[in-house]
């Protein structure tokens, strides 16, 4: 049994597809105080669920923060990563059983026996959401019907289950031929290779470096020759550059977020200065999708969706702030206090929350400040994709990744993070 309540006056996610009319919330195994919605939790009881994630399988004991973050330096005490999966399970799996869905793309907490070792807590900082609350015998039946509640997941294609080599990154087209090769030689199946960003003419989206990857039509003839496929990245945000094409129609169009004056809100990431696409708009997610032709025609079957928390290495804004403070601090003599506030200073400019809150989307026919709609990005980058792959290709399954991810975005995309290589990063996340 599925029921679904509506607290506030929710965003749409386009998450659930199953069409469910809202009960009146009354208090049963969940309870809804004036924190949130809080479960007790039995002394040996497990709970699943969110998604990929930190400290394994079983979420008992730490506290999780569903907003999409960019940390690929994560371990055991990180709250927060790529993807926002506000899912969980409870109960005992065999009789009583029950799923809790939170349907909002802002930031969620999940405290699960961390602050009261007894007490389940799911907290919004704003409560403008849908609840789906689902009871079932067994482990097995709620998953059910939450598959049923959310639709199918997108299939990749079939060569995409093989092995797929990466790393950041291959500098040039000789590198990634040599990569084959000694796989080949070898004899150590390879189905895919990755390109991170220096495939790109200084990092620009649908570009090529002409003079690393000279030939980069040619490669990927080489390699289908050998029946691999080159996968290449693109990033959230588009270089602000004077005559790069896709920055000035962009900018001519009106495609870019803007700030509370309006103005093109200018952040950094790998090339520098950028600005991003309103990916949540339709008129600027189908510009956005139609540059994928540019590598479609190429001969490239799969894309690495990638940035798209989305991240920000800083503001403009922002990082004038600190600039013009550290003259400031030139001046002084450290101590121990101006010392830890100067470094403090300086570790706030990437992904900082302020920024989140400084520019707008425009979605389904309101203005909404980013902070609000946060965990929608990655997934409309990547239904940017997807739709511009029906529209040019209709006839081919192309492998889809995207490194931010929430739940309406696995009927188009395989989800992913950034990781290091190691142990903490390996161990399972648990997957729902």
């Amino acid at each position: 049994m599925v029921r679904k309540y509506i607290f506030g006056e929710p965003i749409e996610t386009d998450a659930v597809v199953k069409g469910i009319a809202p009960s009146t919330w009354s208090d049963g195994v969940f309870q809804k105080k004036e924190d949130g919605f809080h479960y007790s939790l039995k002394e040996d009881e497990i709970v699943y669920g969110l998604g990929e994630n930190v400290r394994g399988t079983n979420k008992r004991g730490w506290r999780y923060i569903s907003n999409c973050t960019d940390n690929p330096n994560h371990c055991e005490n990180t709250n927060s990563l790529y993807g926002a999966h506000n899912f969980i399970m409870v109960g005992d799996g065999v009789r009583e059983t029950y799923g809790f869905f939170v349907d909002t793309p802002g930031k969620v907490t999940f405290d699960i026996g961390y602050t009261d070792i007894d007490d389940l807590s799911i907290s919004m900082e704003e409560e403008n959401c849908k609840i789906y609350l689902i009871e079932a015998p067994s482990y097995r039946d709620v998953v059910q019907e939450f598959r049923e509640l959310i639709g199918r997941s997108y299939i990749a294609p079939r060569w995409a289950f093989g092995y797929g080599q990466s790393r950041w990154s291959y500098d040039t087209a000789d590198e990634v031929c040599e990569v084959a090769a000694e796989y080949k030689k070898h004899n150590i199946p390879i189905d895919s290779i990755y390109l991170d960003i220096d495939y790109m003419e200084r990092y620009k989206d649908f570009t090529i470096n002409r003079d690393s990857f000279a030939d980069f039509e040619e490669l990927v003839e080489e390699m289908k020759k050998e029946k691999i496929h080159l996968v290449p990245i693109i990033d959230g945000g588009v270089k602000k550059e004077d005559g790069y094409d896709v920055y000035e129609e962009g900018k001519a169009n009106g495609y870019f977020c803007k700030d509370g004056n309006g103005e093109d809100f200018i952040i950094g990431v790998w090339p520098g200065k950028c600005c991003f696409p309103d990916m949540l708009d339709d008129k600027a997610r189908q510009w956005f999708g139609d540059k994928y032709r540019f590598l479609i025609d190429k001969g490239i079957d799969g894309f690495w969706n990638d940035m798209n928390e989305p991240a920000i290495f800083y503001s403009e804004k922002r990082l004038k702030k600190v600039f013009e403070k550290m003259e400031d601090y030139k001046k002084m003599n450290l101590d121990v206090n101006t010392f830890f506030e100067m470094t403090g200073m300086i570790g706030s400019i990437c992904n900082n929350p302020e920024d989140y809150a400084s520019f707008y989307h425009n979605y389904k026919g309101k203005r909404y400040r980013h902070d609000q709609v946060h965990n929608l990005f990655g997934y409309y980058m990547t239904r940017a994709a997807s739709e511009a792959f029906e529209r040019y290709v209709p006839e081919k399954r192309i492998l889809l990744f995207s490194r931010a991810c929430c739940f309406p975005e696995h009927p188009i995309s395989v989800c992913i993070g950034s990781e290091e290589s190691g142990r903490e990063t390996m161990l399972p996340g648990g997957l729902i």
